[in-house]
């Protein structure tokens, strides 16, 4: 056993420091007491003959020893375990020189917690030795397992990333390159010897256009190069880029949270030629609209104007500053009233509207509408799959004015006809209904009376020896006598269902439907009196000095054996012959028919 030289007896009162944060590394057991105390630096005191200490520098020694053995025996990638392991030996050391020094200074028992002889040291330092080494030899397999699950784990991710069918590349924060997947270096073939780690983007772009890669910069590739530059340096949005092989890609890129950047390209050749062919088919569809000759306008289910074509602003003329896609169809025709393109709303254009707005939105057969200058539209519209609306305006302008003009002629037409019924059913002389007339008006009240068992009665009139009149008078004052004669007769029958006609020369007959013996008698009377009171002066006639009348009744009634309209007027002409005979100015009744058994 080695031999360790003592030094002179310390003096009555040592004071040993050791290091504050060495009592954190200790035992709690052993942060109190005694041996907290003199860890702490407290003052120890220790009598000449009690014992002899170990000197100071034997305990500064075996601190540095720990040091260096913990410092060789761990590699310095482990600095935590180092540091650990370090904080842990400079305590035990430090315990082991306290209960040495406590020997020396021979304190009781009872005030120091533990007391130990020189060689506990070696003893904690021996162990410490084989603790830290298996700390040592467990970390380093940990860390060569994580290194090696890590290592596995980025394969796997690498692998991954190849696989995509998305360009990966990362730029620093200087816009160097610094990595990128195998499907960014296949769509970049020609520039393989150009992907290395630290070119910039500015360099691979001057790389791409001098190998004629970038379709779209032919011509203006320096234009071009700063246009793409300043976009990559926004890195906000996506961008579409041809490739020369006819192929396309989506290229997006975003700024990382540490200033590198990432970006990312698709291909999205088939989605560009389907967008590309549907905005070929939609220009060929907007052509074969534009080419009709009719107005077309196509509005969603939200009633907004979806498709239209030129046809369709050049017939709404004032609305066409509101006719643009999203607009609704109501407030295309509130701009078109304010402008007075619909002559059928004056007046009354909130009623039009709401009418328009309601056929609009539940179309039936075409109807027509007037623009201004009488220009008219045939409106056809539909409902669509989806819930829209399609319409139809076709210029029917020429069909309408002619139509206009025909229902004009027509009316004319029907005026003349009507004029000409008129004249041909009315006495040219005395203005009243002629012959023709009462001919079929008998019928008609012949057969309305049979059917409702209604009386009808019937007066033929004869103004009393005319013919002399007209000697004496003249035939101008004849046929003003006659004029006079046919309107007394008319005022007299007041009731719309009587006809009062011109029989021929000067007599005249009146058909006076629902009338019976008493009813016809009494108007008969009326006739005589009327032109009696008119006093028409007659120089020839041997009755009076004044013309008169000669009228004979005829009555059918119900009940009454049937006979028909020829037999009643020949009653009527019977009854004037007897009222002649008698004498002239009177009435004369045919006797009644008999009644059917």
């Amino acid at each position: 056993m080695p031999q360790w030289a003592l030094s002179p007896p310390i003096p009555p009162r040592v004071r040993i420091a050791v290091p504050a944060e060495l009592v954190a590394q200790l035992p709690p057991v052993m942060q109190h007491g005694p041996t907290r105390h003199l860890l702490a630096g407290d003052q120890l005191e220790a009598d000449e003959g009690r014992g002899r200490a170990l000197p100071r520098m034997f305990i500064d020694e075996s601190l540095l020893s720990a040091r260096v053995l913990i410092r060789r025996m761990l590699p310095s990638r482990v600095a935590l375990a180092r540091g650990r392991c370090r904080n842990a030996a400079r305590a035990l050391v430090a315990l082991a020189a306290a209960g040495m020094v406590a020997r020396a200074s021979a304190l009781p028992a009872t005030e120091v917690a533990m007391q130990a002889p020189w060689w506990v040291a070696v003893a904690a330092g021996a162990l410490l030795g084989a603790v830290l080494l298996g700390l040592w030899v467990r970390d380093r397999r940990r860390l060569r397992a994580a290194l090696d699950a890590g290592a596995e784990a980025g394969r796997r991710l690498h692998a991954l990333v190849d696989a995509l069918d998305i360009g990966l590349v990362v730029y620093d924060q200087a816009d160097r390159l610094v990595l990128w997947n195998q499907d960014f270096a296949r769509l970049y073939g020609p520039l393989a010897n150009e992907l290395q780690p630290g070119r910039t983007f500015e360099e691979l772009l001057r790389a791409a256009l001098a190998r004629d890669l970038v379709p779209e910069a032919r011509g203006r590739e320096g234009a071009w190069l700063s246009e793409r530059l300043a976009a990559h340096r926004r890195a906000s949005g996506t961008l579409l880029r041809a490739l020369p092989d006819g192929r396309w890609r989506r290229i997006s890129e975003r700024r990382l949270a540490d200033g590198r950047m990432l970006s990312y390209s698709i291909d999205v050749t088939e989605l560009e030629q389907q967008r590309r062919a549907a905005e070929q088919a939609s220009a060929r569809l907007q052509d074969a609209i534009d080419a009709l000759t009719e107005g077309f306008a196509l509005y969603d289910k939200q009633d907004r104007l979806v498709v239209f074509n030129a046809r369709y602003r050049e017939i709404y003329a004032a609305s066409a500053p509101a006719i643009r896609v999203g607009a609704s169809f109501e407030e295309i025709l509130r701009h078109g009233l304010a402008y007075g393109q619909y002559p059928q709303a004056a007046g009354r254009e909130e009623a039009w509207l709401a009418e328009r707005l309601h056929l609009h939105r539940h179309p039936g057969p075409p109807a027509l509408q007037e623009l201004p200058g009488n220009r008219w539209l045939r409106i056809d519209e539909r409902v669509t799959r989806d819930g829209g609306i399609a319409g139809v305006r076709t210029e029917v302008t020429e069909l309408v004015r002619r139509e206009q003009e025909l229902q004009r002629v027509n009316a004319e037409l029907d005026a003349t006809n009507a004029r000409l019924a008129e004249i041909s059913d009315t006495d040219a002389l005395t203005g009243i209904a002629n012959r023709r007339h009462f001919d079929r008006r008998l019928g008609d009240e012949w057969a309305r009376a049979q059917r409702d068992r209604q009386p009808v009665a019937l007066l033929m009139v004869d103004v009393d020896h005319f013919k002399p009149y007209n000697d004496r008078h003249g035939h101008p004052a004849g046929d003003a006598c006659l004029r006079r004669i046919a309107a007394l007769l008319q005022d007299t029958a007041r009731r719309p269902s009587d006809c009062v006609a011109r029989y021929g020369g000067e007599e005249f007959v009146l058909l006076l439907p629902h009338t019976d013996r008493a009813g016809a008698a009494v108007l008969a009377r009326r006739c005589l009196a009327a032109v009696d009171g008119a006093a028409l002066p007659h120089g020839a006639s041997p009755v009076a000095q004044h013309v008169t009348l000669s009228i004979g009744v005829a009555v059918a009634e119900p009940g009454e054996r049937a006979c028909d309209a020829r037999e009643m007027l020949r009653r009527a002409d019977a009854a004037l012959y007897l009222a002649k005979q008698a004498g002239r100015h009177r009435v004369a009744e045919a006797a009644p028919v008999e009644t059917a058994t």
